[in-house]
């Protein structure tokens, strides 16, 4: 296909797109059992795994907005996931920190999305899964560059 013609079905966006979707359906199935949206989940994952500990350290992760986060942030706050804790070094500042239940519930919703994402990769051999991942990556590196 030319670089100036466009069809819809080879469009990175329409793919991206359909994944997308089947993923956030796939994921909100399961999080339905733990009474969580997806974007709780992110903000839950990247407290645990990217060692965020501030709210404007999270925005970075989410890619959400200041408001909709705290709004999310308070919502797991009152289910006992997190807390916010004051900083030591900086008493305007405070730490999110995932409370027990937190990182449990955390742990459990990390083999959901191990499910989500085989279920998509199945097709694929070890190095094509490992090749789309490098490509995946490479491409967010575009975008975070602009």
């Amino acid at each position: 296909m030319e670089k100036n013609e466009f069809n819809l079905q080879d469009s990175l966006g329409y793919h991206f797109n359909v994944i997308f979707i089947h993923i956030k359906k796939s994921m909100e199935t399961k999080l339905k059992l733990y009474n969580l949206t997806h974007l709780q989940f992110s903000i839950l994952i990247n407290l645990y795994k990217n060692n965020v500990t501030t709210q404007k350290e999270l925005l970075k992760y989410t890619y959400g907005d200041e408001t909709s986060v705290t709004r999310l942030i308070d919502r797991l706050e009152a289910k006992d996931y997190l807390q916010r804790v004051q900083s030591k070094d900086d008493k305007r500042k405070k730490n999110l920190i995932l409370t027990d239940s937190g990182i449990s519930l955390t742990e459990e919703i990390i083999s959901c999305a191990k499910e989500v994402n085989n279920e998509l990769i199945k097709n694929l051999d070890e190095k094509e899964s490992i090749q789309l991942l490098e490509l995946l990556q490479k491409m967010q590196i575009t975008i975070n560059d602009k």
